[in-house]
């Protein structure tokens, strides 16, 4: 049991790695658990006393029959392996990243994009970014503070000009 385990991530089930994991390192750290390297800098030599987690791509250690592979082709071969011993599969999962732009205030990033009707989502044209938010007076808590502003919701489809 950790102090940091986010349920709604995934399934609810995590693998501690602190070797290679920043709030797994952290963690193992403060509570004085063991930390057991299990992938190594595939350039220069290993650390002996790791001073943070190592979240690079390198070479497998300490993993039986999977030591000696590259950390890529290992995680191959493991998910084969679960697979075939009928103990899991392989799937892919995204997370999206923090976007590289700055966010403006009453819905988070802002995505200028429309929803038309006829012509399904179109982006807002360029001649018209960036979209300025009206100013409130107030923000009312339980809703989005732009559903009740019609002159903002209300916009006409830059491909057809029908309502967006």
């Amino acid at each position: 049991m950790a102090n940091f385990v986010l349920m709604e991530y995934g399934t609810g089930a995590i693998m501690a790695v602190p070797a290679h994991d920043e709030r797994d390192f952290e963690f193992a750290g403060k509570y004085d658990l063991p930390i057991r390297v299990v992938i190594q800098p595939i350039e220069g030599p290993p650390s002996s006393e790791q001073q943070e987690a190592f979240l690079e791509y390198g070479q497998v250690i300490a993993s039986g029959e999977f030591s000696g592979l590259s950390s890529q082709e290992a995680q191959q071969k493991m998910a084969e392996h679960a697979q075939t011993s009928n103990f899991g599969e392989k799937s892919v999962s995204y997370r999206l990243k923090d976007w590289g732009i700055s966010r403006q205030r009453y819905w988070g990033t802002p995505i200028p994009m429309l929803p038309c009707k006829a012509c399904g989502v179109v982006p807002v044209p360029e001649k018209d970014l960036p979209v300025m938010l009206p100013r409130l007076d107030r923000i009312e808590l339980g809703q989005s503070p732009l559903a009740t502003i019609p002159e903002f919701l209300n916009s006409t489809c830059p491909k057809c000009g029908g309502e967006a």
